[in-house]
Formats: C-alpha cells, sequence, structure tokens
C-alpha cells in the first residue's frame, strides 16, 4: 500500500521531478509517485532505488531526451536480494519489438544501442510490491543493432 493511499502526503511540491546528471540515490519522500525525467543526453546517469520493502511507491522515468552516455538503473538497495520481476520491451526503428525478462537480476543499463537510450521517450515504470522485489510494471526502450537485455547483474 503506497504512503498516498494510507493518506500520507507527499512532501514534495512538484510531480515531474528532472533528475540531475551523475549519481542520484532516489528516496520516497522525493522521488516516489512522480515522474522522473533524464533530460541531459550527454551525461552519465547512475540511480539507485530504495530498498524494495513492499511500500507500494511507484516510479516512472521518462528520458525526454537522445542518449549519448549510459543510464543505470540499480535496485541493490542495502540487500544483495533486490530484483527486478518482470518484462522490458525494446524496439527498432524498423519497430521490431523484442522482449526480456527478469526474475533475478539487480541492474537495469540502457546502452544508447542495443538496451535502449536510442531517441527520446523511453520510459520505465516500477512499482515497490514486496520486500527485495521491483516489479517492472511496462519498460518501453528504443534500441539499434542487434537488441541485447538491459537486465544484468
Amino acid at each position: 500500500m503506497s504512503r498516498q493511499s494510507q493518506g500520507v502526503p507527499n512532501t514534495a511540491p512538484k510531480s515531474v521531478v528532472a533528475l540531475a546528471a551523475g549519481t542520484t540515490n532516489l528516496t520516497s519522500e522525493e522521488h516516489a509517485n512522480r515522474l522522473l525525467t533524464i533530460d541531459t543526453a550527454g551525461s552519465l546517469y547512475t540511480l539507485n532505488l530504495p530498498r524494495a520493502t513492499g511500500s507500494g511507491d511507484v516510479y516512472e522515468f521518462l528520458s525526454t531526451t537522445a542518449r549519448t552516455s549510459n543510464l543505470v538503473i540499480n535496485a541493490v538497495g542495502t540487500a544483495p536480494s533486490n530484483k527486478f520481476v518482470g518484462t522490458i520491451w525494446e524496439r527498432t526503428s524498423a519497430n521490431t519489438l523484442v522482449q526480456f525478462s527478469s526474475t533475478t537480476n539487480d541492474i537495469i543499463t540502457l546502452n544508447q544501442t542495443t538496451t535502449g537510450g536510442l531517441t527520446a521517450g523511453d520510459y520505465l515504470k516500477l512499482v515497490d510490491t514486496a520486500p527485495d522485489q521491483w516489479r517492472v510494471v511496462f519498460g518501453l526502450f528504443n534500441t539499434s543493432g542487434a537488441q541485447a537485455t538491459p537486465f544484468s547483474g
């Protein structure tokens, strides 16, 4: 159950949060239940999710620009058992769709080509559904070349 559904208001005044390039440790207070935008093309982003507890918090990511540097989302948290569970779709410019699923991985990487980040519009929605589990509700990444899984770790 999310904090909002329990009557606890979000403390940040914005529903859209532009993430800074570099490493960001995401927190439920500042980042949950908001649209998180990735707006800088040439900078590395490393986004560390908090430990999954089953809070129901939603983290939505939208790349507003074509990426020229990696975007890494880590589910490591404070426990090595934090994992992504679900499927991400990848689409090429020829509209070829391929799905990649995870039940054991804790890293998602967009590398600007085979795993996503090629164009603006890459989108990922994650929900904290259980202790140590991040559910991939939806993911669509734009790719080029031979499509490859964005999951690792």
